[in-house]
């Protein structure tokens, strides 16, 4: 695949592919477009497109055929990116062609622009866009709650992004090396493998949709350790602020290591990356919390360093009982 200049030729093709007002909205957002769209809209789009937003054709690299759109919308002051509009021609999806144009449009934005950052908002219904995404490098940073009215009622989206040192550092590890990177949405599945593992039966609904509550949160992490694209372990640690002196501390609330990779240093990986994590964001401690019968896991964390401060702090904890108001 490479990219090219979208031209008005292109207008019809693209125009086809956007069947109704929700596929709009999907494409382009509420902001640039009314329905029905029609090549008029395009075409003024177009004409008034350069300089700081520029659209860009995706086209087969053999044939030439058309297979994808995507905008750029740069702010050079800032050395920002913001990534919208992103298409493939309906059929040609599940082909990979989506992940092909945002390596290169992620390509085109760090190599020849010289930006720093990258970002693009996407509806949190649209899962195959969210895992093309974060396969590229993207992450999950906010929340857009009801921000555009579909023909079913409002939409809720994400906001993601990728920085230009997060992109640089981006290499496939050598076969068999264990990787730790954030975690994806399309990681529910093994997600719920380990949490079952660990006692917690899961399915990977139930998995997503914990994810999902974690997705955007700047004080909570779950990252992944994968090995050949399996997975290998998980870890998820959130940040607390004290509220009697400066700083804050980072409790771990879930760790878990296929029993398969148990005892070959994926503990030890997935609690150095939350580790540095945590002090990136001002940490001063890390507390783990451990169920007093996992001996095995309390000899680990001995090891490591952790202490049992138990003694000198109690813990208590109450169900919420919710009443209508």
């Amino acid at each position: 695949m490479r990219l090219r200049a979208l031209a008005l030729a292109d207008c019809d093709t693209l125009h086809s592919w956007i069947t109704s007002a929700d596929a709009l909205f999907q494409w382009s957002g509420p902001w640039d477009f009314r329905w029905p769209l029609d090549r008029r809209q395009l075409t003024r789009d177009l004409e008034a497109a350069g300089g700081h937003r520029r659209l860009f054709a995706a086209v087969d690299a053999d044939g030439g055929e058309l297979v994808g759109h995507v905008m750029l919308t740069i702010q050079a002051e800032h050395r920002l990116g913001i990534v919208g509009r992103v298409a493939i021609a309906p059929d040609r999806r599940g082909q990979g062609l989506g992940t092909a144009l945002m390596q290169e449009i992620v390509r085109v934005g760090f190599e020849q622009l010289g930006l720093h950052r990258l970002q693009l908002a996407v509806y949190d219904f649209n899962t195959g866009a969210v895992a093309c995404y974060q396969r590229v490098g993207f992450v999950i940073e906010g929340r857009l709650r009801d921000s555009t009215r579909g023909s079913a009622g409002y939409w809720n989206g994400y906001v993601m992004a990728l920085l230009e040192h997060e992109y640089r550092t981006r290499r496939p590890p050598e076969s068999g090396a264990v990787l730790v990177r954030a975690v994806r949405l399309a990681d529910a599945s093994a997600l719920a493998g380990l949490l079952t593992q660990l006692g917690y039966a899961q399915d990977a609904e139930q998995a997503r949709a914990q994810l999902e509550a974690w997705a955007g949160d700047p004080r909570g992490t779950v990252l992944m350790a994968d090995c050949d694209g399996s997975a290998a372990g998980f870890i998820a640690a959130h940040v607390i602020p004290y509220v009697e002196r400066p700083g804050a501390f980072a409790r771990v609330v879930a760790l878990a290591v296929d029993r398969a990779r148990q005892r070959s240093g994926v503990g030890r990986r997935l609690l150095a990356a939350v580790e540095a994590w945590a002090s990136e964001r001002g940490c001063r401690e890390l507390e783990i919390t451990s169920s007093r019968h996992r001996a095995d896991a309390h000899a680990f964390y001995e090891a490591l360093g952790f202490v049992d401060v138990c003694d000198r702090s109690a813990r208590f904890a109450r169900r919420i009982t919710r009443t209508d108001r």
